[in-house]
């Protein structure tokens, strides 16, 4: 009862629902006057004697051209452009709109079938060759913030358009509308109603006692305000993790703050530098476990945005940073005499994109580095230490290239030849190398596509993780 209540008090949701109300007794009276005309026409041809032959089109609609359809929205623009987006699996067109979302919704852990499900919306939506589509999660049992706000662009995108066309006099597209089904698992709604379709379409928001949700924050490039915007986002972020260690009584020491506002900016400046598209997005969700066995938190973070990938960044004839370009060139050129290129899980695009990862690297030319290393490593450190735990992961995406931080290959120091500056490297290796060949199961060549780059987080923090306590408090 509560869930309705909070549901039905939205303000938002409320001004949808008066708006559908008006437009159903529109349609309605109009169609009760084609009727009534058609009624007295056959009376009157009875009364005559006349056969009666029913108009097969409505007086009451007049025959005027529709106006062009709208161009797509940005993002969706961009995606139309990628030959094989997301995935490589084709679909037919012969599609009933039906479509069942995995039963773990994860570009972390399940990423394959996650991205097939996502090429297989983005392709319904598109050929708009059904007259409904049902989003049916009878099968989903976990949804992380990855793929569900990779979802939610393209859903509140296409149907932005279809709204549009609609009001141009286009009725024929989706008629029946967009609608989810089958989402009785509690799992499921928190996430639907927090951070996910529901939230970021509808409106419609749930407040749970064991969840802290971090909306999606979108900055767009082309405002005039959005270095601004940008440091308001950092500090909502950096507070926001806040919170979700405070449920677990533990809290940031100042230095570690200090270092989040400083990754965490480096990776957001790095997105509106580096972006060949117009939006950037962050998105979070905590969910508490507290019961007489254990007290836990799964933290999910994801910082992405679409556009070129890191490999195509660094590929370009205009990429400003010849020498970091130079040296790439220079190693795979290494990899290519001892035959590594050969194998189909790794390929120059994987070796670029994990150099790219290493600090100091970035495509212009600064003193400062990327922060990627930084920000995997301060990031991993909220479960209480860098090791290996069996379920929180750290995954960098861009383009066909995945690389996946779990803490069995630590970051290490080095030093550069004739500069005093130490360098933080993860080779994915035992020797700590960048020329050797690092572990397949890390760092791939995947056949799924991500149009751009996302970094995405799945931290599990326990409440016992740490054995520093300071005024009682458990400290990261």
């Amino acid at each position: 009862m509560k869930s309705n209540k909070q549901l039905y008090d939205s303000k938002k949701g409320w001004k949808s629902f008066l708006k559908s109300s008006k437009r159903k007794e529109k349609f309605r009276l109009r169609n009760a006057g084609y009727h009534r005309h058609q009624i007295n026409i056959k009376r009157k041809a009875e009364a005559e004697g006349k056969i009666y032959k029913p108009i097969k089109k409505s007086p009451f609609i007049s025959d005027k051209e529709l106006p062009g359809k709208p161009e797509y929205p940005i993002n969706i623009k961009y995606l139309l452009t990628i030959p094989e987006l997301f995935s490589k699996t084709k679909f037919s067109y012969k599609d009933n709109g039906h479509l069942f979302i995995p039963n773990c919704f994860s570009l972390i852990e399940n990423y394959a079938e996650s991205f097939d499900f996502l090429k297989h919306l983005f392709v319904v939506l598109h050929r708009n060759k059904s007259n409904k589509v049902l989003l049916d999660y009878s099968r989903c049992e976990r949804i992380d913030v990855d793929a569900s706000i990779c979802m939610d662009i393209m859903l509140s995108e296409f149907i932005s358009h279809f709204n549009h066309c609609r009001r141009l006099g286009y009725r024929d597209i989706f008629n029946k509308g967009i609608t989810p089904i089958n989402y009785q698992n509690e799992n499921i709604k928190k996430v639907l109603f927090s951070i996910g379709a529901y939230r970021n379409i509808k409106g419609f928001r749930i407040n749970y006692p064991d969840v802290l949700d971090l909306p999606v924050l979108i900055n767009d490039h082309d405002n005039p305000n959005v270095w601004s915007k940008s440091e308001v986002d950092l500090t909502n972020i950096v507070e926001y993790i806040k919170l979700c260690l405070k449920r677990l009584n533990r809290e940031l020491t100042v230095d570690a703050e200090n270092e989040f506002y400083k990754v965490i900016g480096e990776v957001m400046s790095n997105a509106l530098e580096h972006g060949t598209m117009r939006h950037s997005f962050a998105i979070g969700f905590f969910q508490e476990t507290h019961n007489d066995d254990e007290h836990f938190g799964v933290f999910n973070f994801s910082i992405f945005n679409f556009g070129d990938t890191i490999y195509q960044t660094f590929k370009k004839e205009s990429c400003p940073n010849k020498k970091a370009v130079k040296q790439m060139t220079d190693l795979s050129e290494d990899y290519t005499k001892k035959g590594w290129f050969k194998k189909a899980d790794f390929e120059e695009e994987t070796l670029w994109t994990l150099y790219a990862l290493q600090e100091g690297v970035t495509s212009k030319e600064k003193k400062r580095g990327n922060g990627s290393i930084q920000y995997i490593e301060n990031f991993f450190k909220l479960k209480g230490d860098v090791n290996h735990d069996d379920f929180s992961q750290l995954v960098l995406v861009s383009g066909n290239t995945r690389i996946t931080f779990d803490g069995r290959y630590s970051i290490t120091e080095r030093q550069k030849l004739g500069e005093k500056r130490k360098y933080k490297m993860i080779t994915f290796n035992k020797s700590g190398e960048i020329t050797d060949e690092p572990d397949k199961n890390f760092v791939t060549f995947a056949p799924h596509f991500f149009p751009g780059t996302m970094i995405s987080a799945r931290i599990l923090i326990k409440y016992d993780n740490t054995n520093q306590q300071i005024n009682g408090n458990q400290n990261v």
